[in-house]
């Protein structure tokens, strides 16, 4: 039932406060990663466990929570991610202070939570509120993400100066917040129970899970040489068999885990498909490039930089994430969503190429950071636009939801492929934080802009002319 303006105004600030912490927790660490695995003695490839944990579980977690939130009641849902993203935070901090890589792997699988949080409040939202209100109610909150994320990324490397460079005091930081967010969840956020069908299908998600897994260590494993790749072959055409599975099972389903009809059909499926290639770069390179920025230069390649300057370029790329979201409204007035997203993918091709060819240096990292920057802005800011609008009128939340997890699962299998890739020429006999090399890096930045290269491609050539009218479920599948 509809609330008062002014229950209204008390739930969308609660969500605003709560969201402005998801953001900055999101940002806070990056800046910081490069430190921390130094501190840790764990190479570039092992670090990018550090988002590759949590973005494998938010991709499960994403659909199967908010399945929960529908059934059991959106606040109680909220109580137990925001509660394990406060407790994930002080074990993070337990792993850092005792310098136990184990403690800190162990936190970011329940920050995996974090995605969970935004599609529960705007759930919420519009269970709360109507019209307008709930349009503007929205913009704010994920606006607020954006602000958050950029705040906590431009102020962990400064925290960590003020500090003085304890890193341990630097990330207590998130649990003091989080725990803000936790009180406000338990004692200030009103309930809504939608009422919706109680069935949720755990084969589903066993089996989505078992796809997702699996294709992570094969990709792990398949540039290891010897068995290694044998293995990781297996592994991957394992996880293609069980996903052929799934999707045969899903097909049959009432109420799937995941609606593969409409993922699948011809007017979603390249803006789906879009999402998997974008996700797989942005949630995936933030290790590799947050090492690479902090690699010595004199060993032939990287820029040095302390935690300060880490904060300063990757705010900066955000910065230009930022305003090229501003732009978007602009630009899809003047050209069409096809072309705005087939701009998006090639400033971020140009990008990571002229990275891995041209020599370090601050401008050629000025460039990069402008090109990444307004490439994934335009895309993660166009796509969730064009998908309500092409959706389904009655699938247009589900829709959404499944944009969020082919984003998510994309950059699980993204930074899975990158840890993986990382290794190729890695040195034998040296310090681990010391084994990887300017090749490994290469890799993953071509790999990055052959994934700008398959979006470019599937816009370009299978995502349907606008339409005047609203797809039906008749919508055949690609």
């Amino acid at each position: 039932m509809p609330i008062t303006k002014k229950d209204s105004f008390q739930l969308v600030l609660t969500i605003v406060v709560i969201e402005f912490v998801s953001g900055y927790l999101q940002g806070f660490y990056e800046p910081l990663l490069a430190q921390l695995l130094s501190d840790l003695h764990i190479d570039s490839s092992n670090g990018s466990l550090f988002n590759v944990l949590p973005t494998a579980v938010g991709a499960l977690f994403v659909p199967f929570f908010t399945r929960l939130g529908d059934i059991r009641g959106y606040r109680k849902i909220l109580r137990i991610a925001i509660i394990a993203v406060f407790l994930a935070s002080i074990v993070l901090t337990i792993g850092v202070a005792t310098g136990s890589w184990a403690l800190v792997l162990v936190s970011r699988l329940f920050f995996g939570a974090v995605p969970v949080w935004l599609p529960l409040h705007i759930a919420l939202v519009h269970a709360k509120t109507v019209g307008e209100r709930a349009t503007k109610a929205v913009s704010a909150i994920v606006a607020t993400i954006t602000v958050g994320t950029v705040i906590g990324t431009a102020t962990s490397g400064p925290l960590y100066v003020l500090f003085g460079e304890s890193l341990t005091l630097t990330v207590l930081i998130v649990p003091v917040l989080t725990f803000i967010a936790v009180l406000l969840v338990l004692f200030v956020m009103p309930e809504f129970v939608s009422g919706a069908h109680p069935y949720i299908d755990k084969l589903g998600f066993v089996l989505l899970a078992a796809v997702m897994f699996l294709a992570i260590l094969g990709f792990v494993e398949i540039v290891g040489g010897g068995l290694d790749t044998l293995i990781g072959a297996v592994l991957l055409i394992a996880a293609l068999i069980v996903g052929i599975v799934w999707f045969r099972y899903e097909k049959r389903q009432e109420h799937p885990a995941i609606d593969v009809t409409l993922f699948l059909s011809r007017t979603m499926a390249p803006l789906y498909i879009g999402a998997i290639c974008m996700g797989a770069v942005f949630f995936g390179f933030l290790s590799p490039i947050a090492t690479y920025l902090a690699h010595p230069p004199a060993e032939g390649f990287g820029f040095g930089f302390e935690p300060l300057f880490q904060s300063v370029a990757q705010t900066a790329i955000l910065a230009c994430t930022v305003l090229a979201a501003i732009l978007v409204p602009f630009i899809l007035k003047k050209l069409s969503p096809k072309t705005a997203l087939i701009i998006g993918f090639a400033l971020g091709i140009v990008g990571f190429v002229q990275f891995a060819l041209l020599p370090d240096s601050i401008p050629q990292l000025i460039t990069f950071i402008l090109l990444i920057g307004l490439g994934i802005g335009i895309l993660n800011a166009a796509i969730p636009v064009l998908i309500p609008e092409r959706a389904p009128q009655d699938k247009r939340g589900i829709a959404t939801g499944l944009y969020n997890s082919s984003q998510v699962l994309g950059g699980a299998l993204g930074g899975g492929l990158f840890l993986s890739l990382l290794r190729i020429g890695s040195l034998e006999g040296v310090p681990a934080e010391e084994a990887i090399t300017v090749i490994g890096y290469n890799w993953v930045w071509f790999t990055c802009a052959t994934f700008f290269l398959i979006g470019l491609i599937v816009i370009a050539v299978f995502l349907a002319k606008e339409r005047t009218s609203a797809p039906t479920e008749s919508d055949p599948a690609l």
